[in-house]
């Protein structure tokens, strides 16, 4: 490897005073106020670069893996801040902290348009004197504090039940951890446990369960690597954007794992993969266009700490489906009506706007089980069609190649789900493994 020479770097250590190299003028500085709501300072808040990503296009790094994220300043008792010198390419997610104020991400951050205010609110005293307040510290693998991480409540138990999803009336939607990896978290009277996921820079996500008016610790710990390389005949696939999704989808079980592009070599790394788990890996359906498809790939992640290399994924043809939606009282369907495809293993889908007679195209499908969903006020899906889906409504079904002329029908009515429409005659209520297929 050639080093440079001594003239080279005495060249570049040489400023003239008061003049900025126009790099450094390009790296716009990111100024502010952290405020209460009265308008008066907040001072010693830290106020940290949580995670970044492009103004324009995918981003190729995971969040928190660009330089400036881990960058923080401190306000002055004015409550003022300053970060100098940073990407003038990326948008930015804040992370405000305060002792005794509840902490606050600021996001899609843009340093160049000028000073930002943030409005920190106190802690409550009495409220975290409740007996339905959960209270907590998250630590790193090492035992160290955390600050920045996000415990985020996805199930409440009350009861003989735990009910998944719409939480909102029973506890806060989230808390973040403040420089001390400290969080709270309050709840309404009955409620058990909360069962949320915690996600910190850098490590892998995970569930915990936490009861209100106890102390927890909550250990994360590193996640694995997972890598490959996209290509098509050989040659590298750029910009398409490769997701995971844990193959099981079970409530308190599932994770979804960050979104990222490949680079000029097809190449794509996704940090921090929970470990020990059995993973899809995907590529999304609107990033490979007419390019091909990527089936779904099935994937162990290993153990904590290291790495998954796929190796080379090489996309394939993928496939068309074309077809027709048809009220069956013949009246039209309703302008701007969408229909949309979802992937059954993979964390994807896709939307086509209909024409006045119904009809509607996708392609670039892979050889998966898909389902198709449309929904129109006051008409119901068909039994008629010979894929559909008893339990959720719309059609399912394998695509393994092009597929054209499908009729998805509808008739006047209002669908109740959960086989309250009785049972089918084959006894399949979700035919998913069997070709997708329309109404007769």
């Amino acid at each position: 490897m050639r080093t440079p020479s001594l003239i080279a770097c005495l060249t570049l250590l040489i400023t003239v005073p008061g003049v900025a190299s126009a790099a450094e003028a390009a790296r716009p500085n990111l100024a502010g106020r952290v405020l209460h709501a009265d308008r008066s300072p907040v001072a010693k808040a830290t106020v940290f670069i949580y995670t970044a990503g492009p103004k324009v296009g995918p981003g190729i790094l995971c969040p928190s893996c660009y330089a400036d994220c881990g960058r923080k300043a401190q306000t002055d008792a004015t409550g003022k801040f300053e970060i100098p010198a940073l990407d003038p390419d990326l948008l930015y997610r804040l992370l405000v902290v305060a002792a005794e104020h509840e902490s606050l991400y600021v996001p899609k951050t843009d340093p160049a348009a000028g000073e930002v205010t943030v409005t920190l609110a106190r802690l409550n005293p009495a409220k975290l004197a409740s007996p339905t307040r959960i209270s907590g510290m998250v630590l790193d693998p090492e035992g160290q504090a955390v600050p920045g991480a996000t415990i985020s409540p996805e199930g409440v138990s009350r009861g003989m039940g735990t009910q998944w999803g719409g939480t909102d009336a029973f506890v806060d939607p989230l808390a973040v951890t403040d420089e001390h990896g400290r969080f709270w978290l309050f709840c309404t009277n009955g409620v058990a446990r909360v069962h949320a996921v915690v996600e910190a820079r850098g490590l892998a996500k995970r569930w915990t369960s936490l009861e209100p008016g106890a102390d927890h610790l909550v250990r994360m710990e590193a996640g694995v690597l997972l890598t490959g390389r996209l290509v098509r005949d050989g040659q590298p696939l750029a910009g398409a954007i490769m997701g995971a999704v844990t193959a099981d989808r079970m409530a308190g079980n599932f994770f979804r794992c960050d979104e990222l592009a490949t680079d000029e070599d097809g190449r794509f790394s996704i940090p921090n993969l929970p470990a020990d788990r059995e993973y899809v890996l995907y590529a999304k359906m609107d990033s490979l266009g007419d390019r091909g498809a990527l089936p779904p790939r099935l994937f162990a992640s290993g153990k904590t700490g290291g790495a998954a290399d796929l190796g080379e994924l090489a996309v394939q043809p993928g496939h068309r489906v074309t077809g027709r939606v048809v009220l069956s009282d013949g009246q039209p369907v309703p302008t701007n009506t969408r229909v949309l495809l979802s992937r059954e293993q993979a964390w994807d889908h896709a939307e086509a706007l209909l024409e006045p007679d119904g009809q509607f195209t996708f392609r670039g499908v892979p050889t998966e089980s898909v389902s198709l969903n449309v929904r129109i006020k006051g008409y119901k899906y068909s039994k008629r069609n010979r894929s559909l889906d008893w339990l959720n409504g719309g059609l399912i079904g394998r695509v393994e190649k092009d597929i054209d002329g499908l009729t998805l029908l509808l008739e006047p009515g209002e669908w109740r789900y959960n086989g309250e429409e009785g049972e089918p005659p084959d006894g399949d209520s979700q035919p998913r493994e069997k070709p997708l297929r329309g109404s007769e």
